[in-house]
């Protein structure tokens, strides 16, 4: 993708995980039963969204489509999780596009720090001929993108210390997704990078494995982690869009109607949960403050910097230029 993208408008159908349970899920009696994964609590912005999604879906198929929700990673790990959707499993997961660039190496792009800052900037990246064409080839790799512009939330950083320059992150310990972009995310902020499940986050925080978090500001309320940490840094360094994925080979097993319906109710949680999550966040960050927390202001430029010291030749699997020319083409 050595060329600049071509943006446009849209929203996309992202990633969905399913299991037929036996018989014509047209039929009411005989649902077909689908699982769906996420590390977020219950009440948060995520999933308002997927209970969203399940009451449209059952009203769309009259019932003949359910779908059982498992938030607080009951269902495991995402890693876990997505793996399991990936053999077959009746699983709709929540996925990244950082993990998920282990199959198709510059969809890590999306994610990556500084890359769009505005949600309508990343949905036209995502729907970029050249961003849907890689998010097409999941297809052959054993996922299938049925939502892939869910807006998750603008990622802030939340820690025990004092921030107004990445220097002063220095050797400050934060927890961050297992996956590669993220380890990149704590050091365009000046931390070290300490991955884990976010379901084990808190505890980690308590024990002091490590003294900070990054995550939108929904995800950090309801996760009650401003109980550990009391300085939120506004570095808006994601924009974070997130994939619902699942896998082809349980997919592939459906019929056209049961795709479609799935499909078109997901765009619809998307556009849902997007709004939800983009109204919420300023009245997430303010009951974060009536806790206690200190909202720090800090300056963007030094952080951007860091952001490109930090990503040149760290992914030698992208195309060449790759980060530069989506960070020029967003302008």
């Amino acid at each position: 993708m050595k060329r600049l993208f071509t943006l446009c408008a849209g929203m996309l159908a992202a990633a969905s995980v399913l299991t037929v349970t036996g018989g014509d899920a047209a039929r009411a009696e005989d649902p077909l039963i689908i699982n769906v994964s996420y590390s977020n609590q219950p009440g948060e912005p995520v999933d308002q969204a997927v209970t969203f999604w399940a009451e449209r879906l059952k009203d769309r198929s009259n019932g003949a489509i359910e779908l059982r929700l498992f938030p607080s990673g009951q269902l495991g790990g995402q890693e876990t999780v997505q793996q399991q959707a990936r053999m077959g499993a009746n699983i709709i997961a929540i996925s990244d596009y950082g993990s998920l660039a282990d199959l198709v190496p510059d969809l890590g792009v999306i994610n990556a720090p500084y890359v769009g800052t505005s949600v309508e900037q990343k949905v036209d990246l995502i729907h970029s001929p050249q961003v849907s064409e890689l998010i097409g080839q999941l297809d052959a790799k054993g996922y299938h993108v049925i939502v892939g512009d869910f807006y998750y939330g603008t990622r802030q950083l939340l820690a025990q210390t004092r921030a107004t320059t990445p220097s002063d992150m220095n050797g400050t310990k934060i927890r961050v997704q297992n996956v590669k972009i993220a380890n990149y995310w704590a050091r365009a902020v000046g931390a070290v990078p300490t991955p884990m499940p976010l379901s084990e986050a808190y505890t980690a925080m308590s024990q002091g494995i490590v003294s900070g978090i990054e995550n939108p500001p929904g995800t950090l309320y309801g996760g009650k982690f401003y109980e550990q940490a009391t300085f939120l840094m506004l570095t808006n360094h994601d924009v974070h869009m997130t994939p619902w994925v699942v896998g082809t080979a349980f997919w592939d097993t459906l019929t056209d109607e049961q795709r479609t319906l799935i499909t078109e109710t997901g765009r619809e949680m998307s556009a849902y949960g997007s709004t939800l999550i983009a109204d919420s966040e300023q009245d997430y960050i303010d009951k974060m403050v009536a806790e206690g927390v200190e909202v720090v202001e800090v300056d963007l430029g030094p952080y951007l910097e860091n952001a490109k010291a930090v990503m040149a030749g760290e992914f030698p699997e992208w195309s060449d230029g790759l980060y530069e020319e989506t960070l020029e083409a967003l302008k």
